[in-house]
């Protein structure tokens, strides 16, 4: 069969010794890659997944001694995820949600205080990651500090049942002289938008300095919620 190969046309061989190299490497990435799916992967359950949900495969590598060699494991974690079921990517909430899941966290009457938590603090708190915890120390620094848990809603998909764990003592919010500031620095708080610093300064160009937010309860750009939520953050 070898001496037929040889009387060949030269195209015909190349087209054989072409096929030939295809197959070889073909089953050389088979060898190379089949050790990934042997049946020694551990299946940890990151959470109980009804059947309705769908779930999407995650992998992570966790690593022991073995004869002192290190051998690491290709470790399968299942967890909930409603975003896949959409079509779409897990945004950072949401997979920020799903790596706190196992992080080291509090227990049920277990707290940290808000206004002096650092990141770190944050991170121990169940469905605060790394994401969260960098929104919530933001926030507070726009803010001048938390007088309350629920300001935590004002975090876009902050989840909810963290706020149990948070308490606020002592709170000492940074004041803003309303009296004194300019216009862009006013509209620097988070509770304050351009109009509502506008309101503030064509009112003291008019009427002299405030005495308090009230004066400004006839703007339509101050309703009583306004003034209310931004009390604690004004002074005069």
């Amino acid at each position: 069969m070898l001496k037929e190969f040889f009387y060949l046309r030269k195209s015909d061989r190349k087209v054989i010794l072409t096929l030939l190299c295809v197959i070889a490497i073909a089953l050389g990435v088979i060898f190379l890659t089949g050790g990934e799916n042997d049946t020694s992967n551990e299946l940890v359950a990151a959470d109980s997944v009804p059947a309705k949900h769908s779930t999407r495969d995650s992998f992570r590598h966790k690593s022991y001694q073995k004869d002192t060699k290190t051998v690491y494991v290709r470790t399968k974690v299942i967890y909930r995820d409603t975003a896949f079921r959409r079509g779409k990517a897990l945004d950072m909430g949401e997979r920020d949600s799903v790596v706190a899941h196992y992080q080291v966290k509090l227990k049920a009457g277990e707290h940290v205080v808000l206004n002096t938590a650092d990141t770190t603090q944050l991170k121990m708190v169940p469905g605060i990651g790394s994401y969260f915890a960098r929104k919530v120390v933001q926030y507070g620094e726009r803010l001048g500090g938390y007088v309350s848990v629920d300001q935590l809603d004002e975090i876009e998909n902050f989840p909810l049942d963290a706020k149990d764990y948070l308490v606020i003592e002592n709170a000492q919010p940074h004041k803003l002289n309303v009296n004194t500031l300019s216009l862009n620095d006013l509209k620097k708080h988070p509770y304050i938008n351009f109009y509502q610093a506008r309101a503030i300064t064509d009112y003291r160009r008019l009427h002299g300095p405030l005495i308090s937010l009230q004066d400004l309860r006839l703007s339509k750009d101050f309703p009583p919620e306004v003034i209310e939520r931004l009390t604690p953050y004004v002074e005069y």
